[in-house]
């Protein structure tokens, strides 16, 4: 631009500056090259030379940084955290009289303002590394302690893509607020984070929403350790639930304060508590309630007792309280009666309440009253006959209890009776039936076996007896034979005809075509010729229609087996050894302890044939004569 030129714009750019100076006026665009920095230029040397240190456009060339690779906006702000100018704006730069916001060059004796790194503990610009990073320093490569924005500044001091909005230390990237390291922006304190933080991030890598430590998501709260959303206190835990709550049904006493009984009303977690734990406990009814509606469950524990206050004075409309426990969005509930500091308890069950044992057996009972009563509370026992065994005389229900249980030991005679629990004048009874002794005798069994008798070889008959106490349809079932050697199966068969009924504690007689009782010893029913006992030795046996010949004598079809006599070959248990005399016979005992003699005219004469151990040698004896009963003779016992 020429000299006479420029003589010519000073006048016109101050008439121009004149005219701007009136408020209706219109806005006056900045003149370039009039020697007056305007709006928007960053310099003006009154000419319009672009070969100079403002060129053409009344803006300083661009030129590269301080001591880095990248070119410098030329703009003018504070540089590192300092209150001079940055490199390539109108001061000194690095490696001449004044460094980057210091009175010091870069290179010499102390950096950007102090005598070590930007907030580090390294050697600075000039010496062997960045201000706090592991590249070149000002003055050699790059740029003090980047390759990009620097720190500490509202602007940056030099060019490069991000602005600085708080304090940079070594950082790449914008950051809003204290960013120590990260390369991202920070909304809070970002402490060597990546990405944005909502309040303070230590270490993190997303979003924080309040105090995240160590964690790579949000967080609603204070977050520590862990990887999910947290809703108030998050340390590394799962969030606990409730698991039960009860048991329901039990009792608590007016006036009282303490656990239910007779068992306690327990709050269970699924799991451990990682800390104290409090589970809401609200009551239906004032006649209960749970003091401040809350159950404490420690540290470490699993489940509490939950503690009640019983008063029926509160609600006298009802007894009853259902109590509803509640953790977060977990309930449960359990019902509580509450009774009268004096209720009287009364008889309820005896159980089981029908029992049919073998003579010596064990067999236990369980009494329980309504309501668990408030003192220890003694109960009569009775057996009626008293020959049906044996029980204690009492047996006792203690305070806040519902039960009690004893043992019934059954006699050495069979029979049936009942056993009697009595408390305050009301009772309560169980059916009791005692068999011969043995294994159970809960079927139809062959009584007495005549393989010949005072008649001859085809004197014979098969006596059966019902030890239960009802009667039994036994049209149909099956008579059976086998030898006492045979492989074959049962060739003898013989089916019991329609109205074939025997009595409970009856006989019922079943004889051969050639079978001489008449009489009270006359048989029921006559297999003619169907088979032929075996006098030596053979197998006899009863079963439902369904039973074949062939079928193994386990079956489920077979009632009740007999092998009598050295060779046979399919007894239940073991065989009857030797052979019956020809006017005697097999006989089932009455008991485990019965004997020829007792079965004879003994004590268990009259006492039916329940015993079934199965095991023919220990269940059946050897009659000098025999003794043929049919449905017309007397029930035993």
């Amino acid at each position: 631009m020429s000299w006479s030129f420029q003589q010519l714009l000073a006048p016109l750019s101050a008439l121009l500056l004149l005219m701007s100076a009136c408020g209706d006026d219109p806005e006056v665009r900045p003149v370039c090259g009039n020697g007056v920095v305007e709006a928007g230029e960053t310099c003006d040397d009154g000419n319009r030379n672009n070969d100079d240190t403002c060129d053409n456009s009344c803006r300083r060339p661009t030129t590269d940084d301080a001591g880095t690779g990248e070119e410098d906006g030329g703009i003018v702000e504070d540089d590192a955290g300092t209150g001079e100018d940055d490199a390539g704006t109108g001061e000194d730069d690095a490696g001449t009289t004044e460094d980057a916001g210091t009175t010091e060059d870069a290179g010499t004796t102390e950096d950007a303002g102090t005598g070590e790194d930007a907030g580090t503990g390294e050697d600075d610009a000039g010496t062997t590394e960045d201000a706090g990073t592991g590249e070149d320093d000002a003055g050699t490569a790059e740029d003090g302690g980047s390759g990009e924005d620097d720190a500490g500044t509202d602007l940056d001091g030099g060019p490069g893509p991000d602005l600085d909005a708080g304090t940079d230390a070594g950082t790449g990237e914008d950051d809003a607020g204290t960013d120590a390291g990260t390369g991202e922006d920070d909304a809070g304190t970002d402490a060597g984070t990546g990405e944005d933080d909502a309040g303070t991030d230590a270490g993190t890598g997303e979003d924080d929403a309040g105090t995240d430590a160590g964690t790579g998501e949000d967080d609603a709260g204070t977050d520590a350790g862990t990887g999910e959303d947290d809703a108030g206190t998050d340390a590394g835990t799962v969030q606990v639930a409730l698991d039960s709550f009860g048991p329901t049904g039990t009792f608590a006493r007016s006036g009282t304060t303490g656990a239910t009984f007779p068992e306690a009303l327990t709050v269970r977690l699924r799991e451990d508590a990682p800390a104290e734990v409090w589970v809401e406990v609200a009551s239906s009814s004032a006649v209960l309630n749970v003091q401040g509606g809350l159950v404490r469950i420690a540290p470490g524990e699993r489940s509490a007792t939950v503690q009640v206050t019983a008063d029926l004075a509160a609600d006298p409309e009802t007894d009853k309280a259902t109590l509803t426990a509640t953790l977060g969005n977990d309930t449960r509930e359990a019902t509580v009666r509450v009774l009268a500091v004096d209720q009287a308890a009364e008889l309820s069950t005896l159980s089981p309440e029908v029992i049919s044992v073998s003579a010596g057996q064990t067999q236990g009972f369980t009494v329980e009253l309504d309501v668990p009563p408030a003192q220890d509370t003694v109960i009569q026992l009775a057996l009626e006959p008293a020959s049906l065994g044996t029980v204690p005389a009492t047996v006792t229900v203690t305070a806040n209890s519902l039960s009690a249980k004893f043992d019934f030991t059954a006699g050495s005679e069979g029979g049936e009776g009942q056993l009697v629990a009595a408390l305050n004048g009301s009772s309560i009874a169980a059916a009791v039936q005692v068999s011969g002794g043995g294994s159970s005798t809960g079927h139809i069994v062959i009584s007495e076996v005549a393989p010949q008798g005072p008649g001859g070889a085809g004197d014979e008959f098969i006596e059966l007896y019902n030890p239960t106490s009802s009667p039994v349809d036994l049209s149909g079932w099956k008579v059976q034979y086998k030898s006492a050697t045979g492989t074959a199966g049962y060739t003898g068969n013989y089916s019991l005809p329609d109205g074939s009924i025997i009595a409970a504690r009856g006989y019922f007689l079943v004889g051969a075509g050639a079978y001489s009782g008449t009489g009270a010893t006359g048989r029921d029913v006559s297999w003619g010729t169907s088979f032929a006992m075996g006098a030596g030795g053979g197998h006899v046996r009863i079963g439902y229609p369904e039973l074949l010949g062939s079928d193994p004598i386990d079956s489920v079809l077979v009632v009740d087996t007999v092998g009598y006599g050295s060779t046979a070959n399919q007894p239940e248990g073991n065989r009857i050894p030797g052979s019956a005399p020809a006017a005697g016979s097999f006989e089932r005992k009455a008991s485990a302890t019965s004997t020829v003699e007792s079965m004879v005219d003994g004590a268990d004469a009259l006492l039916g044939n329940g015993h079934d151990s199965n095991d023919n040698a220990a269940d059946f004896i050897i009659r000098p004569t025999r003794q043929p009963q049919n449905t017309s003779s007397a029930a035993e016992p």
